[in-house]
């Protein structure tokens, strides 16, 4: 998997407006194929069930011919969203893994995510960090 990148004081409104964002940035490395495929691949996903996780995180996320390469895309946003009907959010991973051909590697990052959120230190050292690199560092390999 590619390393992640990071946007920090991300300004939206809406979580359409921070996925498109976060697709935006993984389009610009390269990692996308069709960013609008790509866009409305994590829609379709979001449709299903939410992707907010507790925390004030969401995990939106698609499996999707329309990438390139696997991906996980951290923004920590200016100010919380409501992300659904029961969550506000303000820190959110976006992945993005190529299918077919991945099998379940959104599901192995997802799980190496979560395992990390339950420590509330992790959570303010995202919310506090000034670089992407120590956000990356904190991140790590989570696939």
């Amino acid at each position: 998997m590619a390393e992640p990148f990071v946007l920090f004081d991300l300004a939206a409104e809406n979580q359409q407006q921070v996925m498109r964002a976060l697709a935006a940035a993984m389009d610009q490395e390269g990692r996308l194929l069709d960013q609008e495929g790509y866009v409305e691949d994590v829609k379709s996903r979001e449709a299903q069930a939410s992707t907010a996780v507790g925390m004030n995180i969401a995990t939106p996320h698609a499996k999707s011919v329309h990438v390139k390469t696997p991906s996980l895309g951290f923004a920590r946003l200016a100010k919380p969203i409501q992300w659904d009907d029961n969550e506000k959010v303000d820190l959110v991973f976006q992945i993005a893994v190529p299918s077919p051909g991945q099998g379940d590697l959104h599901l192995k990052i997802i799980s190496s995510l979560f395992r990390k959120m339950v420590y509330p230190e992790f959570l303010e050292k995202l919310r506090g960090a000034e670089r992407a690199e120590e956000v990356i560092g904190l991140v790590g390999q989570v696939s």
